[in-house]
């Protein structure tokens, strides 16, 4: 027994050394370098763009617009459309635990949507407002997902709110939310909403746009792909990955070791 515990020690000592010789350092991102918490951190609608502060699920921060907190303005509605919509069109919970720390059950990019929303502070509302009847779930080749809601605000009028991908979106767009009004989505405001999208990728992040539709007091909810048609693009989230605290100082000590990164 002492011998063997002896060989296991060498053999540990030998990887130890082998390491002390590495040269570059293969890692993996989400969940390792990364916190595996999605953050939207901006907003992109018809009026312009915000910002959103804060990173991860404690829903601390707030939506900005030229660094002034989101009140008013065409931009208020659009985003409360956005973040809400995304909210709506998603399986995901947010909740604080007795010892105070928030936690998703879920998807984290569908819990993107519910912290900004909180951060905006229209959670409330929404919850109380809308009753789902129905959903067309996301598939890998659809690329999107909806759920058909009950609006108690309008006498129990139905609306479809999709979530997706902003170039499959826009297929099934033919008008656009500017304000509280509804205007027709024509080709310049399609290929400023694709600019939009370009930039949010050229920084890294990742995009999923919002759109809806008021159905038809006929419209039979089981009818699936078929309703979602005729939507109003709402505007396009650029959600990040934030990385963790520990991450940076690491990586600046292997590059000062003369250790090369690679993601």
């Amino acid at each position: 027994q002492r011998m063997a515990k002896r060989n296991a020690i060498v053999k540990k000592l030998s990887s130890v050394e082998t390491l002390g010789s590495a040269s570059v350092i293969c890692s993996d991102k989400t969940g390792t370098l990364t916190r595996s918490e999605m953050t939207i951190e901006r907003i992109m609608t018809a009026s312009g763009n915000t910002r959103v502060t804060g990173v991860g699920y404690d829903p601390r921060g707030r939506v900005e617009h030229e660094g002034s907190e989101l009140k008013s303005g065409a931009l208020y509605p659009e985003n409360i459309v956005v973040l809400s919509g995304g909210s709506l069109a998603g399986n995901a919970y947010l909740r604080q635990t007795e010892d105070g720390r928030w936690e998703v059950q879920g998807d984290p990019t569908e819990a993107a949507f519910l912290v900004a929303e909180r951060k905006l502070g229209t959670h409330e509302r929404r919850e109380q407002r809308f009753e789902r009847i129905g959903e067309i779930p996301f598939t890998s080749d659809r690329k999107m997902m909806s759920t058909i809601n009950i609006d108690h605000e309008h006498d129990g009028d139905v609306v479809l709110i999709a979530k997706g991908a902003p170039d499959v979106l826009l297929k099934r767009c033919t008008r656009a939310r500017l304000g509280t009004d509804v205007i027709p989505l024509d080709d310049s405001l399609r290929q400023r909403i694709l600019g939009d999208v370009d930039d949010l990728s050229d920084d890294a992040l990742r995009t999923l746009g919002v759109a809806y539709r008021p159905l038809d007091s006929g419209a039979d909810p089981s009818a699936g792909e078929r309703l979602e048609q005729d939507l109003i693009f709402a505007g396009t989230v650029g959600i990040i990955d934030p990385p963790r605290k520990e991450v940076g100082p690491a990586i600046r000590e292997a590059h000062r070791a003369g250790i090369r990164v690679m993601m």
